[in-house]
């Protein structure tokens, strides 16, 4: 995967993408093991790094390891695993693993054909686990994985620092069920139970509710005009978030743009009327004879989904720094285009109606 992180426009914002290049989100190869337990041991200490190393050994394929564009050098790692029966080697090794086990037997004991997942391991060494676009990435794994895993019945997701994730986490519905000492330092585990709720119900009832991850977007006091429910600056990253995550729908359910003007009141499908309204945008754009090589650029590089951002320049024929440039204004073409979007009216038929063929 190879993630474009675009930088903002406001200094404000919270994910600095102007210090971070492309960066590849990656299977882990051999040759990554030892810089993965330098990292765990700088950001979680030896006691984490012993357990990471386990976890190399039993399941290298639940590790995916971050990478800048050019570089083969690990800057950042995660690791899902899938468990379907506790095992003593587990229990000893992961102090962690051992309590969710604990938890899980005494609680709600998994069925035939059933496993739990884990997000056990998101290290980011230098601002371990704070808002960052590798954190974000991070994020978006694991919401992927919850999203096409079949046979989950409980999954639980482990941080350091509660007080910054806890309350977003408890609004999406993984309350903090444990809290593990780790050499030291206390691990945070927070869960849900798939069989309470199914992935199909949890994305419906976020589109409703609209969470705002409040550890990575704290509430401000707002400012007057259409998008005063939001911040200017997390409405601008909800727009570029958007257009990155264009290609799956399921990501809209989660984007703070639903706190705003481009949802009307009591939407029965908010997601939908969010994705219209950028869809209306975006074609609004081309209006303007200035406008359509932006439109040309946004809809080669977000909405067909080409694989680069090369490949999105080849095709519109044009060279590369002068797309980047095309690209650039687009973006804030279209953010000021949703900014001064009136507010808008569900896109969806009334209930009794049936939808056009």
């Amino acid at each position: 995967m190879d993630v474009p992180l675009p930088r903002p426009g406001r200094p404000d914002n919270l994910y600095n993408y102007r210090t971070h290049p492309h960066i590849k989100d990656t299977p882990l190869r051999p040759e990554d093991a030892p810089g993965v337990l330098r990292m765990a041991e700088e950001a979680e200490g030896p006691a984490s790094a012993a357990a990471v190393a386990h976890w190399l050994r039993r399941q290298p394929e639940a590790f995916r390891v971050h990478r800048y564009a050019g570089s083969s050098a690990p800057v950042s790692f995660m690791a899902i695993l899938r468990l379907d029966a506790p095992l003593p080697e587990d229990r000893a090794e992961d102090p962690v693993i051992a309590a969710v086990w604990d938890l899980v037997e005494a609680a709600a004991p998994l069925g035939p054909g059933e496993h739990l997942g884990i997000r056990r391991f998101a290290v980011q060494p230098g601002g371990h686990q704070r808002p960052s676009p590798l954190m974000e990435l991070i994020s978006r794994r694991t919401i992927a994985e919850e999203m096409t895993s079949h046979g989950r019945a409980v999954t639980f997701t482990v941080f350091e620092d509660a007080d910054r994730w806890g309350g977003y986490l408890a609004k999406a519905g993984m309350p903090e069920v444990a809290a593990v000492d780790v050499g030291g330092l206390r691990q945070h585990v927070f869960g849900r139970d798939w069989r309470r709720q199914t992935v199909e119900q949890w994305v419906q009832h976020r589109a409703r509710t609209a969470v705002t991850p409040v550890a990575t977007r704290p509430a401000t006091a707002s400012t007057s005009g259409p998008g005063d429910q939001l911040p200017p600056a997390a409405f601008e990253e909800g727009v570029l978030q958007a257009l990155r995550t264009w290609q799956t729908p399921r990501e809209f359910a989660t984007s703070v743009l639903l706190h705003s003007h481009l949802v009307p009141s009591g939407s029965p499908d908010p997601v939908a009327d969010l994705r219209g309204a950028i869809t209306t945008a975006l074609d609004a754009i081309q209006i303007d004879p200035a406008g359509v090589k932006a439109h040309e650029a946004l809809t080669a590089t977000y909405i067909t989904a080409l694989r680069t951002h090369k490949a999105a320049a080849r095709r519109l024929g044009v060279p590369y720094g002068t797309y980047r440039r095309h690209l650039a204004l687009a973006k804030e073409r279209l953010i000021e285009k949703l900014l001064r979007q009136p507010a808008t009216t569900s896109t969806l038929p009334p209930p009794h109606s049936s939808p056009e063929e």
